[in-house]
């Protein structure tokens, strides 16, 4: 894949600058940010006494324009995020982070007027361009928009519509809406190599929120990988697969294991609709449902590489068992993905102690004009 043209210099312009929390940046050209990012990265990584062979490479799908899932607040008729020094949203009507036909359906659906004071609402635009909105009200608030059914009618008419944090979907039979079970649909997409791979997912879950920024995530997984012919692959938090499937383009084989149900039944319905020539990679792949956290119930010596990409918290207790281990057991590669570099920095510094030094990583910027970004990197054994 060829990395796109982007421009160092200029500033994004936004008319709420002065009013809204979401982006802190705003005042940096995109390169003066990238730069700033990647300063605050290797301080915080010296500050553990990480060390790294050579420094990270930036990656970025653009400066702006990239998010094609939002999560906004709605309060008293506004619909947006919080404002500077306040507790009250600013309505947005357009926003620099989101892609064209995100900010199109965002357009579109403030023509709709919710009988609600407070809630929040996600906005998704699937890979074929498909609409979504996920409405997570107060139980009282839901009954009343089923009630109302003129509103919920007219959404549906446009758009897939999730209600409430049980994802469930507003079935009408005639005279009412009934709340059926959640429904898995294709929200977002990975790659295995050049090929696509639709992943089946709720609107409500967790994804990346940029598609052009996760091809170059999926991209640089399957690299990593491939320079490991026939590995055994473990993987910690695969949720609906996001990473999965990149790996499994190279690996010979890829457990993965997951705490969420809900993200365990995407990625096995992703698995069951692979592409007809990726379907062999099926029988190289199982799945195991456990907080990877607390307890891992698989010996590292049986794998020659771990994937991980744990919460904010990190991956805690999981790297105990490395330390029972000898040097010559412990597996050859870690690949190591998170938007929080804090808790990446102390397990990095414990697997230092392991023997595991960073031969390569990536400052990944998919939140322009903001303090976040992502890392990923690659550890060899010594």
């Amino acid at each position: 894949m060829q990395k796109p043209l982007i421009d160092l210099t200029s500033k994004v312009h936004c008319p709420y600058a002065m009013l809204c929390t979401g982006c802190q940046l705003l005042d940096l050209t995109y390169g003066e940010q990238l730069q700033d990012k990647k300063s605050q990265l290797l301080e915080l990584m010296q500050r553990k006494a990480v060390t790294w062979a050579q420094e990270p490479e930036i990656l970025s799908a653009g400066s702006s324009g990239l998010r094609d899932r939002l999560d906004f607040s709605l309060q008293g008729g506004r619909l947006g995020l919080y404002g500077k020094d306040s507790q009250d949203i600013v309505d947005l009507e357009i926003c620099a982070q989101l892609s064209p036909a995100l900010q199109a359906w965002l357009t579109e659906f403030r023509q709709f007027q919710w009988p609600v004071e407070k809630g929040s609402i996600r906005l998704r635009v699937g890979p074929q361009g498909q609409k979504a909105a996920w409405l997570d009200f107060a139980n009282i608030d839901i009954k009343k928009i089923l009630d109302e059914k003129t509103l919920l009618q007219k959404l549906q008419s446009v758009a897939f519509v999730e209600i409430g944090q049980r994802r469930k979907v507003p079935v009408w039979n005639g005279t009412e809406f009934k709340l059926h079970d959640p429904q898995l649909n294709v929200w977002f997409q990975t790659w295995m190599n050049d090929v696509a791979v639709d992943l089946y997912c709720h609107v409500a879950s967790f994804t990346q929120p940029s598609l052009a920024a996760n091809r170059l995530i999926a991209g640089k997984i399957s690299s990593w990988v491939s320079r490991f012919p026939s590995s055994r692959l473990i993987e910690f938090g695969s949720g609906i697969g996001n990473l999965t499937f990149p790996a499994l383009a190279s690996a010979d084989s890829v457990t993965a294991c997951e705490i969420d149900a809900l993200s365990l039944e995407g990625l096995e319905k992703s698995l069951a609709e692979l592409p007809a020539s990726l379907a062999r990679k099926k029988e190289k792949i199982k799945i195991h449902r456990g907080d990877f956290q607390k307890k891992i119930v698989k010996d590292f010596s049986e794998f020659d590489g771990v994937l991980a990409n744990p919460p904010r918290s990190g991956l805690m207790n999981f790297l105990n068992p490395l330390g029972e281990l000898q040097e010559s057991q412990r597996p050859q590669f870690f690949i190591y993905m998170s938007c929080f570099p804090e808790s990446m920095a102390v397990d990095l510094a414990k697997l230092k102690n392991y023997g595991y030094e960073i031969s390569e990583w990536a400052l990944l910027d998919q939140f322009p004009q903001s303090h976040h970004y992502e890392v990923l990197a690659l550890l060899q054994r010594k």
